[in-house]
């Protein structure tokens, strides 16, 4: 029978693994201090107001795959929202998800004390993949009990497997490349033709199958689908190559040079292990990034799959350490700390400044929205580059309806199809309260907008400029996707305008 801890026995423990429990404590405390002042992008808002305004039927039937995406993190929001929970405390669940994650981590991984008490404030584990807001927060947790479960049991790993394939598309390519390095490592070993333990690898590969296969019907796209938004081959190989070479190096250090001697240094300490194998859910995801157009959060995967793979193959603290395996931990050890210095330019700058323009947009809108105000939202008028309209949808959250006139849905439909900049053209010539311009990558240095002829088009039909909320995220030491709402009130209403 299983003994209960005692009060003695908790002390005890917490005394032996003081610095473990010092360290889940500062993870605790910076996401605590970090939450607060965390402004929830566009991205975020729009699979909150999907999950929020549609039913599931609805959501995975016909919305969901717009979204290049399969549809478990819908699915965890509608429960959530149907639950009770507002937006504004979807960050603190985030939270917690990812402190499940640096717990396992800390306590349950096989890596020495400097590399386990270090890991977790690396920037995905602590800044993008937990104060930031999105479905990505589910691969570092799901990648942990993976490895921890390894060899536990092939059927809880294959449903581990099956809902990380459900995240994202990036993570499903991460699933099966860790489920085809199982399989291997299962042949190598004899385990499959043991008689006793064939019915659970048929249960786990059905499960797995089953899994996988819903998310890739989730994520298939219609025809619909903008070209934006559309996953396409490059057509050159060049490209291809860069990219997929850029997936491995981008995240990793700046400047990005130094990921060259980092993945040398992995590659020589898994080939050590008779583990080399080991690496190609890595190559996997990198040829994947190569394929379609991934960005910085992307390629930042390969951090925690990184952390789970050297989980899974780490040697017994009894067996000696060659130059290859201290050369390994060298790398890791140093990327570690490159990425808490991204970590902390991270936390100060969102601290200070605008991850997102949305919730200074949707506090400056309020008081017209109780006024029943008319307010338009547009862009720039390159709808199919940048569809800077879509970060309206960012504001929407705040609200109990859809607050803009040219938006038919309260989330952005990523069709050819969707109206908006037709009903804009529509509405215009009523002369609507306010309109709010969505531009992308530009900050708020950076004016040469206003020569634009759609923004002259609004002050000559009696618009001014009034105000400019802005956004940047951090990606390394820099500032990236940086956007702007920008405020135009009419001022008066020349008769004849038309929009052309």
């Amino acid at each position: 029978m299983k003994r209960i801890p005692t009060f003695d026995g908790l002390r005890r423990e917490i005394r032996s693994r003081w610095p473990e429990w010092t360290a889940l404590s500062l993870y605790v405390a910076l996401l605590a201090i970090a939450i607060p002042y965390h402004e929830p992008s566009a991205d975020v808002a729009q699979a909150w107001q999907l999950a929020r305004c549609l039913s599931l039927r609805d959501l995975f039937l016909t919305y969901i795959r717009y979204e290049g995406s399969p549809g478990l993190w819908h699915f965890l929001l509608w429960i959530l929202i149907r639950a009770r929970v507002s937006y504004t405390g979807l960050p603190w669940i985030c939270g917690v998800i990812a402190i499940g994650a640096a717990a396992l981590l800390v306590f349950k991984s096989p890596f020495p004390r400097y590399l386990k008490l270090v890991m977790p404030f690396t920037v995905f584990l602590l800044f993008q993949y937990a104060v930031v807001a999105r479905s990505y927060v589910l691969v570092p947790i799901l990648l942990f009990l993976a490895a921890f479960w390894w060899q536990r049991s092939p059927v809880v790993l294959a449903l581990l497997l099956g809902l990380l394939a459900n995240v994202a598309l990036h993570a499903t390519v991460i699933s099966g490349g860790i489920a085809v390095i199982y399989v291997i490592e299962q042949v190598s070993k004899k385990g499959i033709n043991q008689s006793t333990r064939w019915r659970q690898f048929s249960w786990s590969a059905l499960i797995l199958l089953s899994f996988s296969a819903f998310a890739l019907w989730t994520a298939w796209p219609p025809r619909d689908l903008t070209d934006y938004m559309s996953f396409r081959l490059h057509s050159s190989a060049f490209l291809f190559l860069l990219r997929a070479a850029g997936s491995l190096v981008w995240a990793v250090f700046d400047p990005w040079a130094l990921s060259l001697p980092f993945w040398i240094a992995i590659a020589l300490c898994f080939r050590r292990r008779r583990s080399l194998f080991y690496l190609l859910p890595v190559l996997f995801l990198a040829v994947f990034c190569g394929v379609v157009a991934s960005d910085w959060w992307h390629c930042g995967l390969m951090a925690p799959l990184v952390v789970c793979l050297l989980w899974i193959t780490w040697p017994p603290a009894s067996e000696k350490l060659t130059h290859s395996e201290t050369a390994g931990r060298i790398a890791l050890t140093v990327m570690a700390g490159m990425q808490i210095l991204y970590s902390g330019y991270a936390i100060q700058y969102d601290h200070y400044n605008a991850y997102s323009p949305d919730y200074a947009t949707s506090e400056f809108l309020r008081p017209f929205v109780s006024r029943g105000a008319a307010i338009a939202v547009t862009d720039l008028g390159d709808h199919a580059v940048h569809a800077a309209s879509f970060f309206s949808v960012g504001v929407l959250p705040y609200f109990d309806h859809n607050i803009f006139i040219n938006v038919p849905d309260s989330f952005w439909l990523w069709s050819d199809k969707n109206v908006s900049a037709e009903l804009y053209k529509k509405y215009f010539p009523s002369h609507p309260d306010l309109v709010i311009v969505g531009v992308y990558s530009v900050g708020p240095d950076n004016l040469s907008f206003l020569s634009n002829p759609g923004i002259q088009m609004l002050d000559h039909a009696g618009y001014k400029f009034t105000n400019m909320f802005c956004g940047a995220m951090p990606e390394g030491f820099r500032l990236a996707n940086h956007n702007c709402d920008l405020i135009f009130q009419r001022a008066k209403s020349p008769q004849g305008t038309v929009l052309r």
